[in-house]
C-alpha cells in the first residue's frame, strides 16, 4: 500500500465517515428527544450528508484540475446531477455511520426515556 493510495482512497473515505458522524450529532442537538425526532434527524442528516458529499466531490475535481470549473460551468445542470450521483454513491460509506449514530442517540437523551 503506497502513500498515494492512502491519500487518494483512505483519507476521503474516512472524511466521509467523519462527516456523517459530525453532521448527525449536530442535527441531534436540534431535534426533540422523541421517535419523531429520530426520524427527522435521520432524514435531515442524510440530506445534508448527501449534499455535502456531493460538494466535496466537486471540490476534489476542482483541486485535481482547475480547468474543470470552466467545463462544469458550461452545463451546470448536468454537472450538478453528476456530483449528486457521486454523493449518493458515497452513501455506501457515510450511511452506515449515520445510521449507527442515529441508533445510539436515545442513549444520550437527557429528558426522554427510551
Amino acid at each position: 500500500m503506497t502513500g498515494d493510495m492512502i491519500a487518494d482512497l483512505l483519507l476521503p473515505a474516512l472524511g466521509l465517515m467523519l462527516l456523517a458522524f459530525v453532521v448527525t450529532r449536530g442535527v441531534e442537538m436540534l431535534v426533540p428527544e422523541t421517535v419523531l425526532g429520530l426520524a427527522v434527524m435521520t432524514l435531515v442528516s442524510a440530506m445534508l450528508c448527501w449534499v455535502l458529499a456531493s460538494a466535496g466531490f466537486a471540490v476534489l475535481y476542482a483541486v485535481q484540475d482547475g480547468r474543470i470549473l470552466a467545463l462544469l460551468g458550461q452545463t451546470p445542470s448536468a454537472s450538478a446531477g453528476h456530483f449528486l450521483r457521486l454523493g449518493a454513491k458515497a452513501a455506501l460509506l457515510w450511511a452506515p455511520i449515520l445510521l449507527l449514530t442515529v441508533s445510539t442517540a436515545p442513549r444520550r437523551w437527557k429528558t426522554a426515556v427510551w
